[in-house]
């Protein structure tokens, strides 16, 4: 048990004139005592365990100018925010923002610098990222670039990144444009995870150009597009150089309402000397709606051919595919509805030369949503849908996923309600295939994979919230209620994000519940949480009186 002892002074003034710099501060004192529950009662078990410094301040220098400066601070303490840290875990943001966009021009320009510290008794979890902004337009010309440098560092690993791109894009008239980007990417990496350690660096770069041509008076659309790709990775595995220019152009053209053809050429080369060349055509034709009763149906079948050569090896494919959907609306009320549709798609590939294949796909699926929206009150979607997919022929695979979302607001009286923007998503894949393939790691170490799987995986994201004013028929008694979850992980932090948690601190599943009760200047919060920490069941019961003094 913790008790925590928190004294806060806010404050918003300006320098001078509100125009010239605004400044607000929010800073805290915390002081903490801390009791083992289990222990004798000595005075081992009832000590002091430390004091800090809270809170927040921010600097804006010519607020409403062209050039606006933001500058911010803030300082966090684990033992005064409800968390589940055993121990003090203190966190420290820095943030620095200058804008700027002349007088006359039409372009603008930012840089930043951001800081983001967790310090505990793991250590220290440090990120750090310059950031620059630019972006301009005139004529039939726009133009932006933009770059990033950040460096993660923790006790078994550093990691550097760095990251630019600019793109320009021309409108010649209504029916051409032209668009060009490039990017540069580079990481350096340090790291040791279970007694392993890994260093390396990868950069990559690429550019890409594209045309597109879109008569307005024309049955004709066309695209064509330039790219070149470079890569390079050097860890202790050794080292990797390869780089790719290709170019393609495509051409589609709409026969009528229902038919449309397409084709396109292209081409690749490496830094190896390889080079290859592939074409393909095919068409698609989309029915018309047919209407029985109550019911709608659509139908659709695609056919494409490709070939590829390289070298002396060619390889060519052939593809069909057919699918057709029944579909049924159901109005229950003036601003509720019912859907229902059920799918159904098969598609053939044959594939001669290097690697003959042939495989058949069969594909249901079904779906079923409610929807309402009345006004303020109610707006709200409930969605599942349920599919099975399997591949027979060569590389025979089965794949079946179940998918249920909840989204909306429902406003249930003057004092309650609820939210929700929740995803469960259930999938379960086998693939008979007894090949074992080599692949490589992001360290650049060998890893033998075997593609024959057998797995289910479950997965929920997403929050659900509900609040009420007035709880219990209670004035100024306050409940809320949030569930969040997300159970993929997330290694943001690891590759510069300043925003990201730590992935150690991070709750998959967490259900928190406050409970505010407020007379005058007197406030209570009541905190019931439990969440899952790394596969852990963690609860906490967190109680806080606060009282406000003076103008604010």
């Amino acid at each position: 048990m913790s008790e925590v002892y928190e004294a806060r002074l806010r404050a918003n003034s300006y320098i001078w004139q509100p125009y010239i710099a605004l400044v607000s501060g929010d800073f805290g004192l915390t002081t903490n005592r801390s009791r083992d529950t289990g222990g004798d009662g000595g005075a081992a078990s009832n000590n002091l365990t430390g004091t800090s410094i809270n809170g927040t301040g921010s600097l804006n220098v010519f607020p409403q100018s062209r050039f606006p400066f933001t500058a911010t601070l803030s300082l966090s303490d684990s033992r005064s925010q409800g968390s589940f840290a055993d121990s003090n875990t203190q966190y420290r943001r820095l943030g620095l923002l200058q804008n700027y966009r002349p007088a006359n021009g039409s372009w603008s320009a930012s840089g930043g610098y951001d800081r983001s510290e967790i310090a505990g008794d793991f250590g220290s979890d440090v990120v750090d990222r310059v950031l620059g902004n630019y972006s301009s337009s005139f004529d039939k010309h726009a133009i932006s670039a933009n770059a990033t440098f950040s460096r993660s560092r923790t006790s078994d690993a550093s990691t550097s990144d760095f990251f630019t791109s600019a793109s320009h894009s021309y409108q010649y008239d209504e029916e051409l444009s032209f668009s060009t980007t490039g990017s540069y990417v580079g990481q350096n990496f340090d790291t040791s995870i279970n007694g392993h350690s890994a260093t390396g660096n990868a950069k990559s770069m690429q550019i890409f150009s594209l045309a597109n041509w879109t008569p307005m008076d024309s049955k004709f659309r066309g695209t064509a597009s330039l790219r070149y790709f470079q890569t390079e990775a050097a860890t202790s595995g050794g080292t990797s150089d390869n780089r790719i220019f290709s170019g393609t152009a495509g051409l589609n053209y709409q026969a009528s309402r229902n038919l449309n053809l397409f084709g396109s050429v292209g081409a690749n080369a490496t830094n190896q000397g390889g080079t290859s060349l592939f074409e393909s055509a095919g068409m698609t034709y989309s029915g018309d709606p047919l209407r029985f009763g109550e019911y709608d149906y659509v139908w659709s079948t695609s056919l494409s051919a490709s070939n590829s050569s390289s070298g002396t090896v060619n390889s060519r494919t052939v593809s069909e595919s057919a699918n057709h959907s029944l579909m049924r609306n159901w109005q229950i009320s003036d601003y509720s509805s019912l859907n229902a549709s059920i799918n159904q798609a098969v598609s053939l590939s044959q594939a001669t030369g290097l690697g003959t294949t042939a495989s058949t796909s069969l594909t249901h699926s079904a779906s079923l949503s409610y929807s309402a929206n009345a006004g303020d009150n109610l707006n709200g979607y409930l969605s599942g849908s349920l599919t099975d997919t399997r591949t027979l022929g060569d590389n025979a695979t089965t794949f079946q996923m179940l998918n249920v979302q909840l989204t909306g607001q429902w406003r249930i009286d003057a004092y309650s309600g609820m939210e929700s923007n929740l995803t469960w998503q259930l999938s379960r894949q086998q693939a008979d295939n007894s090949e074992t393939i080599i692949i490589t790691d992001e360290f650049g170490r060998p890893r033998a994979l075997n593609t024959s799987t057998h797995n289910q995986n479950a997965s929920i994201s997403g929050n659900l919230g509900y609040h009420h004013a007035r709880f219990l028929g209670v004035r100024a008694l306050r409940y809320r209620l949030d569930f969040r979850a997300n159970t993929a992980k997330d290694y943001s932090r690891r590759f510069g994000n300043p925003d990201a948690p730590r992935e150690g601190d991070r709750a998959t599943l967490d259900l928190d519940q406050h409970l505010n009760y407020r007379i005058g200047r007197l406030d209570t919060e009541l905190q019931y949480r439990i969440a899952e920490i790394e596969g852990a069941r963690n609860q906490l019961l967190f109680f806080r009186v606060s009282r406000d003094f003076g103008e604010f």
